[in-house]
């Protein structure tokens, strides 16, 4: 009586460098994505510059600084149509993100009367981003104290 003995098949082990899998990662899920490449509108941070010494500068209303952009505004374009927030004696201006380049030209351009002395526009920033302005509107204190 012959003993059956399992039949062993020799085969030979994978060569280790040729097939690697890549592992899958997963991101988890991505409700949604949107890139704005061009935005409709465009941001100007203004301030009114006089040529009166005032100790401390006082700060302005809407009604007179809405006056004073219509006359900057008028005067280059005659027409004028913004939305305006005001803090203190400097304004932030949404315009279409096109005329931005005409609207800086007007408002920097313009010397008019006010408080007993001419005063004007100084454009302290602009671009198409309103969030990067305002993380720029401390960097002037930096340099000029």
């Amino acid at each position: 009586m012959a003993e059956d003995a399992p039949e062993t098949i020799d085969t030979p082990m994978p060569d280790s460098q040729g097939t690697k899998r890549k592992q899958d990662y997963s991101r988890g899920h991505e409700l949604t994505s949107l890139t704005i490449k061009n935005p409709p509108f465009a941001y100007a941070h203004l301030e009114l510059q006089s040529s009166a010494a005032l100790a401390s500068p006082a700060s302005i209303d809407a009604l007179t600084i809405r006056a004073h952009l219509t006359s900057a505004l008028t005067q280059f374009l005659g027409l004028s149509g913004s939305a305006i927030s005001v803090e203190g004696r400097e304004c932030w201006v949404r315009v279409p993100r096109g005329d931005l380049a005409v609207f800086v030209a007007a408002v920097g351009g313009w010397v008019g009367e006010g408080e007993g002395a001419n005063v004007g526009w100084r454009v302290k920033g602009k671009g198409n981003w309103l969030g990067g302005l305002v993380a720029r509107r401390g960097e002037e204190s930096v340099w000029s104290d």
